[in-house]
């Protein structure tokens, strides 16, 4: 029985798409970076870095497409944030090379986590591999992979531990009544320590909640904004949804609240706030704005805004 014709064009592109992808196999970026500092005391600029790569994509019969450079940009920087090196993920997404050179690993960046992360991306998302030229790691060998993987663990734990302790900090400054997370609510700024503090803004906070005491409903309030071309926080227009948010938040009230969640379990934390209240309500608490104050076991997570 023969083969339809459907069987033989899918052969067809298939053998295109093998001969396109060895084509990219042998096409290669380069990458090179240096801090101000470095190039001072160390003398491996970024003409030292060039020539290096250069003869080693030379060496290996790499057709080299294009060096891109981040001249004097700390490794401290997350990759993605840098110019040079958004310019080589533009290059992998359009399928240029497949290959990235880098002088040495700590090029990507100096913390682990960025290194990691930036090589795992490029892979994951655009199929290529990274070779350090001055070091035995090349992620498309199973031992390259394998040293990679246990750098990748590293990072793992590494990003597992600046994530506890971010949060279990954020828990820590919320139980104390302090601003712990998520964006500045309209009509307040925050200082230099971090607090809130109440702006120009927190007169269209108290317009609001006086026009809820009226007994507006929060189409109507949106509405009298609109017309009177009151901004939102974003220069937008009012939406009712926007209204029910600013008449909910407790922090016009002078608490905090926040709902954390890590390692699957809740914390419920309400508390009398550090910064100064824009509404001040006779019914209720101050130190209890919302009625009881309530805390849910568990570890630090996901802030209420």
């Amino acid at each position: 029985m023969l083969a339809s014709r459907r069987v033989a064009r899918l052969r067809a592109r298939r053998q295109e798409a093998s001969e396109a992808r060895a084509v990219t196999a042998m096409r290669a970026a380069a990458y090179v970076r240096v801090s101000t500092e470095e190039q001072a005391t160390t003398g491996h600029g970024l003409d030292a870095q060039e020539r290096a790569v250069k003869a080693f994509a030379e060496s290996q019969g790499y057709e080299l497409v294009e060096v891109v450079s981040d001249p004097g940009v700390s490794g401290a920087t997350a990759p993605a944030s840098r110019p040079g090196f958004s310019r080589l993920i533009e290059l992998a997404a359009a399928g240029a090379y497949s290959v990235l050179l880098v002088w040495k690993f700590d090029r990507l960046a100096r913390q682990i986590v960025y290194a990691v992360t930036a090589v795992q991306d490029l892979a994951e998302q655009h199929g290529v591999v990274i070779r350090s030229v001055t070091e035995p790691i090349d992620t498309a060998t199973p031992m390259g992979r394998t040293i990679f993987a246990v750098l990748a663990g590293m990072a793992e734990q590494e990003r597992a531990a600046i994530t506890e302790r971010t949060w279990s900090g954020r828990r820590e400054k919320a139980e104390r009544g302090g601003y712990a997370c998520g964006s500045v609510p309209l009509g307040y700024e925050t200082d230099r320590e971090g607090g809130l503090v109440p702006t120009d803004a927190a007169e269209t906070i108290r317009r609001i909640f006086e026009m809820r005491a009226e007994g507006l409903r929060l189409q109507m309030i949106a509405d009298r904004l609109n017309a009177d071309r009151v901004p939102t926080k974003r220069g937008g227009t009012w939406r009712p949804s926007q209204v029910g948010y600013i008449l909910d938040n407790p922090k016009y009230r002078g608490a905090v609240e926040y709902l954390f969640r890590w390692n699957g379990a809740d914390a419920h934390v309400l508390r009398k706030g550090t910064h100064a209240p824009i509404i001040r309500s006779p019914s209720r608490s101050a130190d209890s704005p919302h009625g009881l104050e309530r805390k849910g076991p568990g570890a630090s997570g996901r802030g209420r805004r």
